[in-house]
């Protein structure tokens, strides 16, 4: 546990916990400090200690004063986001298949309904788009630096109706020149020219969700590719020449160590450019707000699969996540943000992709489109207001229907100053780039390491070892030791112990 507050003296601290940009470039920093596994830290610091479907990296938080939809259409309206950096997310809610352990908001897509799902949800994420871009005179005039499509299965929609997206976006808001251009899908809807027809109408980076090249992990959890179908969508994406990322989770029923490696050592062979590694949680996202009920989120089913040893035990995921991890750093992978593991040179400027940078580093203001979908207005004042869609599909639907003149707002929450510097500070550290002290001052008022609870938190990171700073003093940034156990950190130090924060928060 935390001593009595420390008190930091930038110009006394231990030289070694100073990283210097020039002699360590701020990408190759990652290995400027040894490593220790998850067991071996969570036994010297057990306050670190979570629960098994504990899910606290906190993308939306459940604490801060709740608003009503017409209160936070009007913060939406007010705020002071011209000219400002800014993210799109489009959240198609459409899946060929659902994953039995899948708990985001979705529904199966029609069959053999001539495309009628695909160009319906087209049109409403479109409309409701231009909902908010006819009431809030600032968002046409932001500059959206990064756009992300997800669900859900995004890659679903045909390249005609995703050219549709673009060509509304391109026409109705202030697209940056190098803006980033991801969509998100499964290996299913990569095995012949979508890759490439999606990269000719300018995406420029993709996400494709794996999880597993185990072909009894895969069909457990309800998905229809097998291995096979997932190398082969890996070769069409890096056929684009245009940066990607593999999903990949660890802790699933059927997997062990063996298995997760030889499932990263397969993709790092391949020369995949960035690796994600997601633990699995049964965690009750659809009581959180923020999803739908699971096939797995079952008391019955939890006691079936339990009794038949089948999930995992949480000291088991830590012992996969270490090895994986061995893994990608010997093979010259570095985690930028915590969790994402990139080769070197991937993206310009830190190694990080610039979804990551606007949402995680920087905490842009995030406006989401689509049932269930959430973002946040910052950047004007010292406090945030997060907002929420409806999350029920029909509600959505009826909604958006039935001639909305209003945008499909379910609540928002406002959070105070505390609650935003430790949400903020909790991305900060997720995306692993150093945080900038004097960011904090002027765009939160706050000095980090001289005024409390903040100075006692920072300066127990940085003698534990979770943090180091630079060389000049002018920021810090996670250790490797740190992103090892960036969710406990995040969930214990930054929400709860500077946010007073104690509602289970889930990640994405």
């Amino acid at each position: 546990m935390m001593n009595e507050a420390i008190s930091i003296d930038i110009q006394s601290l231990d030289r070694d916990l100073r990283w210097d940009e020039h002699k360590a470039p701020r990408r190759a920093r990652a290995l400027s400090r040894p490593r220790h596994g998850a067991l071996e830290i969570l036994d010297a610091h057990p306050e670190l200690r979570q629960g098994q479907e504990e899910y606290n990296i906190n993308v939306t938080s459940q604490t801060g004063n709740k608003l009503s939809a017409e209160r936070t259409l009007r913060e939406i309206r007010t705020h002071d986001g011209a000219d400002k950096p800014a993210h799109l997310y489009f959240h198609v809610p459409l899946c060929d298949y659902v994953c039995k352990f899948c708990n985001y908001v979705k529904r199966l897509a029609p069959r053999d309904d001539g495309g009628a799902a695909l160009n319906l949800w087209t049109n409403l994420l479109i409309a409701e788009s231009t909902l908010y871009l006819d009431r809030c005179d600032w968002l046409g005039r932001a500059d959206i630096q990064s756009l992300y499509l997800g669900g859900g299965t995004a890659s679903l929609l045909r390249v005609w109706h995703l050219e549709r997206v673009l060509t509304h976006v391109r026409e109705h808001y202030a697209l940056a020149p190098n803006a980033e251009i991801t969509l998100e899908g499964n290996p299913d809807n990569f095995l012949e020219a979508e890759a490439a027809d999606a990269a000719r109408i300018g995406f420029n980076r993709f996400s494709l969700g794996v999880q597993s090249l185990n072909d009894r992990v895969t069909s457990f959890t309800g998905r229809k590719h097998d291995a096979a179908d997932s190398l082969r969508a890996i070769d069409k994406l890096a056929a684009t020449g245009k940066p990607f990322n593999v999903d990949m989770m660890f802790g699933l029923p059927h997997q062990d160590v063996e298995t997760v490696v030889t499932d990263i050592e397969e993709l790092v062979a391949r020369g995949v450019p960035t690796i994600t590694i997601y633990r699995f949680r049964n965690a009750l996202r659809h009581e959180m707000g923020i999803g739908n009920k699971s096939a797995w989120n079952n008391a019955q089913v939890i006691t079936h699969m339990a009794s038949e040893g089948l999930f995992p035990t949480l000291a088991q995921t830590y012992a996969m996540r270490d090895a994986i991890t061995d893994v990608l750093l010997a093979n010259n992978y570095h985690p930028s943000p915590c969790g994402w593991w990139s080769k070197l040179g991937t993206y310009p400027d830190g190694n990080i992709p610039q979804v990551s940078r606007n949402k995680w580093q920087h905490f842009d203001t995030m406006i989401a489109f689509g049932p269930g979908a959430y973002g946040w207005l910052s950047g004007s004042r010292h406090e945030v207001v997060q907002t929420h869609n409806i999350q029920d599909i029909a509600a959505y639907l009826q909604h958006m229907r039935d001639g909305a003149t209003e945008p499909p707002l379910s609540f928002g929450r406002h959070l105070d100053a505390r609650q935003t510097v430790a949400t903020v500070l909790g991305f900060a550290f997720k995306a692993n780039q150093p945080i900038e002290l004097a960011r904090f001052k002027s765009q939160y008022a706050v000095d980090l390491l001289h005024v409390e609870p903040y100075s006692t938190v920072l300066g127990h990171l940085l003698q534990t070892g979770f943090l180091e700073m630079s060389a000049d003093g002018r920021s810090v940034r996670p250790t490797l030791d740190g992103e090892t156990v960036h969710e406990e950190i995040i969930s214990h130090y930054l929400h709860k112990t500077i946010g007073d924060a104690d509602a289970v928060a889930c990640k994405r």
